[in-house]
């Protein structure tokens, strides 16, 4: 059985719980329920033997999509457990658990709910729930079939009912009925989770009949003898909106409105006035704003956070026909960048704040060259504004080797390049003198530090002014 729990069962000194070892049992009065155990030492034999002598066995239990916790039971009777029996309390009065039903949440134009709390998943309901379910878009679909459904011993009460599509869907073909909508002009209303549009007293409700003047004119009617004012809206856009009025409603105007098309097919709207107020909210959080428009039914209360911080909860709390706020207040939380990840074993951080406006700032280990932003800021939202960077080795390039001239040095990587720090040493051959540096080094900026020498003869060097321009030796020779 769905969203029945077994904990404990309770058979003299013997505890049994769920979990690796199934054993049963053929001697004695009733076979022995399928129960697992954690204790490997537990002797099966004496645990069989206890066991022939129980004819009563309870155990707490967890029902239903509300986790109701009950004391349940199952007996021994003829050789055979009946059961479960369950009551609230130990010494209650024990009764059969029948089965569950289950809901699937497969319309997606269907709102259900429980005790006011939205269906939003497949749920399993105990026997006796009761659902209500209504069209989301109110007056764009109406509902066909019965709104209310009760779990009997693992069947509903009936099918779910149906939203069909209304005229402004369907663009007033196929005979669809015609679309209604509500506008609180003063006070305020709500659209209940039954399809019910609750007003509170005192209020001005539009009611209009959405179906074009060329194709004739609708009918409101309602079922109470009272006179209600019907006509075409003369506002620019509504010329299509059929209205019916009703001015400073009070309990009498509580009733079912319908209109009919020409064609005679029918959209109701059920009008229910009630005097609800819902208590003031109480908010804890010492980051959150607030604007309320007041406490009656329908009003709503709107929800900010200082900078810095964001919302954890709705933005926006109605009061429903309860006299519940449509959920609790919400909370302000830090706004926090998450956790930047390591761009590699070179790349350091020299300054992080993960707050709304902080930065985190990088550098690469020497000899490493960064290879994007060198800092980010933790922008609104909590997002960064770009990647981590990363660092990759710098390396000069290969040497040239000047003509009768040769490296005495070979490059310290695997992969034969050149990184930061590498040290060259030139040599010339036999009869040739060096002319420049003889040895120079890759530096941090991918260059080396000094120009490839030359080799010449002795006979040929007689005065020489050596240059450096853009890392060319540039060298003056005086005869």
């Amino acid at each position: 059985m769905r969203g029945y729990l077994l904990f404990l069962f309770l058979v003299t000194d013997v505890f049994c719980y769920k979990k690796n070892h199934t054993f049963f049992g053929d001697d004695f009065k009733c076979s022995l329920p399928d129960v697992t155990t954690v204790d490997d030492n537990l002797d099966i034999g004496r645990f069989r033997s206890d066991f022939a002598k129980i004819s009563e066995v309870k155990f707490p239990g967890i029902i239903g999509p509300t986790n109701e916790h009950l004391i349940c039971k199952i007996k021994c009777i003829d050789g055979n457990w009946v059961g479960p029996l369950c009551s609230q309390t130990p010494n209650g009065r024990f009764q059969p658990v029948f089965r569950e039903c289950l809901y699937r949440n497969q319309n997606p134009l269907l709102a259900v709910s429980f005790k006011n709390d939205s269906i939003l998943i497949d749920t399993y309901f105990p026997h006796g729930s009761v659902i209500v379910a209504r069209c989301k878009h109110f007056g764009l679909y109406k509902l066909t079939g019965d709104n209310v459904l009760r779990c009997e011993n693992g069947d509903w009460s009936s099918k779910l009912p149906q939203c069909v599509p209304t005229s402004v869907i369907t663009n007033y073909t196929g005979g669809a009925p015609p679309t209604i909508q509500y506008i609180a002009v003063t006070g305020s209303a709500i659209v209940e989770q039954n399809g019910e549009l609750y007003v509170y007293p005192g209020s001005t409700v539009w009611l209009d009949c959405l179906w074009p003047q060329s194709l004739g004119k609708p009918d409101w009617s309602w079922t109470q003898m009272h006179s209600h004012h019907a006509a075409w809206a003369s506002h620019t856009g509504d010329a299509d909106h059929y209205r019916l009025v009703l001015s400073r409603v009070s309990a009498r105007h509580s009733d079912s409105y319908t209109c009919a098309s020409p064609a005679g097919h029918t959209n109701t709207v059920a009008v229910r006035v009630v005097n609800i107020v819902c208590p003031p909210i109480n908010v804890t959080s010492p980051h959150v704003h607030q604007y309320a428009q007041g406490t009656r039914l329908g009003n709503a209360v709107h929800f900010s956070c200082q900078p810095g911080y964001h919302l954890n909860g709705s933005a926006v709390v109605t009061c429903m026909g309860d006299g519940r706020w449509s959920s609790g207040p919400p909370t302000c939380a830090e706004t926090l960048c998450p956790v930047l990840r390591a761009g590699g074993a070179h790349l350091s951080v020299q300054e992080y704040s993960a707050a709304l406006g902080g930065r985190a700032v990088f550098a690469c280990a020497w000899g490493y060259r960064l290879v994007g932003a060198p800092g980010l800021e933790c922008e609104r939202g909590g997002r960064w504004s770009g990647d981590v960077p990363h660092c990759t080795p710098i390396y000069c390039p290969d040497p040239l080797i000047p003509e009768k001239g040769r490296l005495l040095t070979s490059a310290s990587s695997r992969d034969g390049k050149y990184p930061v720090g590498d040290l060259i040493i030139y040599s010339c051959e036999h009869g040739y003198d060096i002319v420049g540096e003889s040895s120079i080094v890759c530096t941090e900026n991918g260059f080396w530090s000094h120009p490839p020498p030359f080799c010449l003869p002795p006979s040929e060097i007689k005065k020489t002014d050596t240059i450096y321009v853009d890392n060319t030796t540039l060298v003056n020779f005086e005869e």
